[in-house]
C-alpha cells in the first residue's frame, strides 16, 4: 500500500480510487467532496471522475511522497549510513566485552586490539571505510572462543597439547559464525586468518605472505602485542620495549615486516 501511495503521489491526474488510496480515505468520501463542489473534478466521456493532484493540495490535503532512497540527498544518506554503522559497532563492542571476560587475557583485549589495529591502519593510509572494516574484524577476531570451554580459556597456567589444539579451533569457529550473519560476513576471512603466520606456518590454513589479508596481518601483530602487555597467571606483563622487541624478533616469520615497521616507528602510541 505504501508503494502504491507513493506512485500515486507522482501522478498529475488521479481517479477517485487512487485519490482515496493516496489520502487514506474511502472512495465515497472523495465523491462527496466532488458532489458538494468542494473538490474540482474532470468528468470523462464515460462518466468517470478524474482529479488533479494540485486540486487535492489546494483543498488542504497533505500529499507527501514517502521518502525512498531516491528522495534523500547525499548528505542525508551519509548521515543515515554512518548512524547505522555506529550502531552496529556499538552492538558488537558490547557483545565482545562480555565474551572477553571468559578469557585468561585481561578483559578488554578485543577492544584494545581493535584500537591498535585502527591506529596501524591509519598510519598505513587506510580510508575511513577500510578503518571501519578493520575495526569490526579486530573486535570480532576472537568471537570463535565462544565455542571453547571456559575451563580451558580461564586455565591458570599453560595449556596441554590437547587444550591448545582445541583453542586453535577458534579462528575457524569465528569465521563460520560471522559468515552466517549478513552484515558481518565480509569480515569472516579476516577473522579466520588472524593466526596465520607470514612464513606460512600458522593456522588454520597455513597460508603465508600477502596471501593473508592485510587486515589479518595487522590484527595478528596487534593481538600479540596486547597479549605480551597483559598480566597472566603464569607471568607478568612485558614492558613496552620488551614487547616491541618480541614483535621485531618475529618480523618476517610470524609477522608481516611492513606492519611490524609501522608499529616500531610509532611505538610511543602503543603503550
Amino acid at each position: 500500500m505504501l508503494k502504491r501511495s507513493n506512485d500515486f503521489a507522482s501522478k498529475e491526474i488521479l481517479n477517485t480510487r487512487e485519490a482515496a488510496t493516496l489520502l487514506n480515505v474511502t472512495t465515497q468520501t472523495i465523491k462527496n467532496y466532488i458532489y458538494s463542489g468542494k473538490l474540482k473534478a474532470i468528468k470523462t466521456p464515460g462518466g468517470h471522475h478524474r482529479i488533479r493532484l494540485s486540486d487535492l493540495k489546494d483543498l488542504g490535503f497533505a500529499v507527501e511522497q514517502e521518502k525512498t532512497l531516491e528522495n534523500y540527498s547525499t548528505p542525508e544518506l551519509l548521515t543515515a549510513y554512518n548512524s547505522l554503522l555506529g550502531t552496529l559497532v556499538s552492538t558488537v563492542e558490547s557483545l565482545i566485552k562480555a565474551l572477553d571476560t571468559r578469557d585468561i587475557v585481561s578483559s578488554g583485549h578485543s577492544s584494545r586490539v581493535a584500537d591498535m589495529s585502527c591506529s596501524i591502519g591509519k598510519k598505513m593510509g587506510f580510508t575511513e571505510q577500510k578503518i571501519h572494516d578493520l575495526k569490526l574484524s579486530a573486535l570480532l577476531h576472537d568471537v570463535g572462543k565462544v565455542g571453547i570451554s571456559e575451563v580451558i580459556l580461564g586455565k591458570p597456567g599453560r595449556l596441554t597439547d590437547q587444550e591448545f589444539f582445541l583453542v586453535k579451533k577458534h579462528p575457524e569457529i569465528g569465521g563460520k559464525i560471522v559468515s552466517e550473519i549478513e552484515h558481518l560476513s565480509p569480515y569472516a576471512s579476516s577473522i579466520r586468518h588472524h593466526h596465520e603466520r607470514f612464513d606460512g606456518r600458522g593456522y588454520p590454513d597455513e597460508i603465508g605472505g600477502t596471501d593473508i589479508e592485510l587486515n589479518s596481518r595487522i590484527i595478528s601483530v596487534a593481538g600479540a602485542y596486547d597479549f605480551l602487555r597483559s598480566d597472566l597467571t603464569f607471568r607478568k606483563a612485558f614492558s613496552v620495549e620488551d614487547a616491541l622487541q618480541e614483535i621485531r624478533r618475529s618480523s618476517g616469520t610470524q609477522f608481516d615486516p611492513e606492519v611490524v615497521q609501522v608499529v616500531a616507528d610509532n611505538s610511543l602510541e602503543f603503550h
